[in-house]
């Protein structure tokens, strides 16, 4: 199917299954990293992206003609992570999961040194990332790996326009410093 999320949405509404499913199929690996960051639990987030669409289908009607999908989406995934981490009361994030650093590993087209040098980037990228305080964290990974629009970080944070684009910049110089980066 070529059409947007929105039209996906409003076929459903109006009685196309299949469009609920095409929808779920264009997220369910989106919403399931965002999750996984948040709480480093395969099961648990699991759960969370479960949860997320069970939320999105319940809510259908409540989607407003103007809105879009994708931060809807990520704005119910983070308080479905929200919600649980409260439930559990610890906060863990992470850059991305063993399996995508293998598969990223597994895709490469280099030699074995090549190979070494870009995983050590990667964990040393991976640990810098992790200790960055949570709210830039959270900014930076939505941007880079999530590929979301500042607007649409600020609809799933509930964070105004300009502290998004601001906690960016300075998590990007924080990164900078602790790679030992010159900012350009």
């Amino acid at each position: 199917m070529d059409d947007t999320d929105e039209t996906l949405l409003q076929s459903y509404k109006e009685g196309n299954e299949q469009a609920l499913v095409e929808l779920t199929r264009r997220y369910f690996d989106m919403i399931y990293r965002y999750s996984y960051r948040f709480v480093q639990d395969t099961a648990l987030a699991e759960d969370i992206v479960q949860e997320t669409f069970i939320k999105m289908w319940r809510s259908i009607d409540t989607f407003r003609e103007g809105m879009t999908v994708k931060p809807w989406l990520f704005r119910i995934a983070h308080n479905a992570a929200i919600d649980y981490l409260r439930k559990k009361k610890a906060i863990h994030f992470s850059a991305m999961t063993e399996e995508g650093m293998e598969e990223q590993f597994e895709d490469a087209d280099t030699n074995l040194l090549e190979e070494t040098i870009a995983q050590e980037e990667r964990d040393t990228l991976t640990s810098c990332i992790e200790a960055l305080p949570t709210h830039y964290r959270e900014v930076l990974l939505l941007r880079a790996e999530d590929m979301l629009t500042f607007e649409e970080i600020a609809s799933v944070t509930g964070k105004p326009l300009n502290t998004v684009k601001s906690l960016y910049r300075r998590g990007l110089l924080i990164l900078q410093q602790q790679l030992g980066i010159a900012p350009k």
